[in-house]
């Protein structure tokens, strides 16, 4: 059945995101990644991220609220750190173009290392806030324009799938991600893990952020080895495929 929450759309439009993101953040000057593969996490960020992803969020929920008699300071801090993290995509762009690969994977780790954050506020906290403004007519009204920019701009498949790509792409030259889970609401946080490490090429690692140790995850990676860690002072843990 499809999605009927607006604002539940928009969180899980995240959650692709989040995954470029955690094989960007693990990425080091000195891994051997090509220029195609870096013009491919770009093209992910301004296609997805920013414009099919930006479009709904922006032109659609964001204005809505600023015509609400509502305070939006939250929703103007969210559309200052949108340019911001264009910004770093846009430098990250020319560096490629320029051969400067080294300064490109800097750009787009700092990308990677706010844009959880980010979404950590807008799924936790600004989402949750906006659907308690809106009634049930105005989200209707709000999932009709999400339909038009599925139609014009792509869709959650396809988001989805060029993720995957990136993911399994970067990992397989880095050998390791660093997953910031705890930006996924928990009903749908051990789903996303479990599905990331399904995706984990040989030989690699996945260290995931997360807020407290979960017996039901660990039984659902019994495939794959656990080792707990603190992590600057937060719960966290490394899994790897078990040979």
């Amino acid at each position: 059945m499809p999605e009927k929450n607006p604002f539940r759309i928009m969180t899980v439009e995240h959650y692709p995101i989040i995954q470029v993101a955690s094989a960007l953040s693990a990425m080091r000057v000195t891994h051997d990644i090509d220029s195609e593969t870096l013009r491919k996490a770009v093209e992910f960020i301004r296609k997805f991220a920013d414009r099919y992803h930006h479009e709904k969020e922006e032109k659609v929920v964001f204005e809505k609220a600023k015509k609400k008699k509502i305070g939006t300071s939250p929703v103007d801090a969210m559309e200052r750190e949108h340019e911001m993290t264009r910004s770093r995509v846009r430098e990250a762009s020319e560096l490629i173009e320029r051969g400067d690969l080294k300064n490109a994977i800097v750009s787009l780790r700092e990308w990677a290392n706010f844009i959880s954050d980010h979404i950590d506020r807008e799924n936790h906290s600004l989402f949750p806030g906006l659907d308690r403004v809106f009634d049930e007519n105005e989200k209707e009204n709000m999932l009709e324009e999400f339909s038009r920019v599925d139609r014009e701009l792509g869709s959650y498949e396809e988001m989805q799938e060029l993720a995957d790509e990136i993911f399994v792409e970067i990992l397989s030259k880095t050998g390791n991600a660093i997953v910031e889970a705890r930006a996924i609401p928990k009903e749908d946080r051990d789903d996303f893990v479990v599905r990331v490490a399904n995706l984990m090429p040989e030989n690699a690692t996945l260290t995931v952020m997360y807020d407290e140790k979960s017996e039901e995850l660990e039984r659902r990676l019994k495939d794959f080895e656990i080792e707990e860690m603190k992590k600057n002072g937060v719960y966290a843990f490394k899994i790897s495929k078990k040979t």
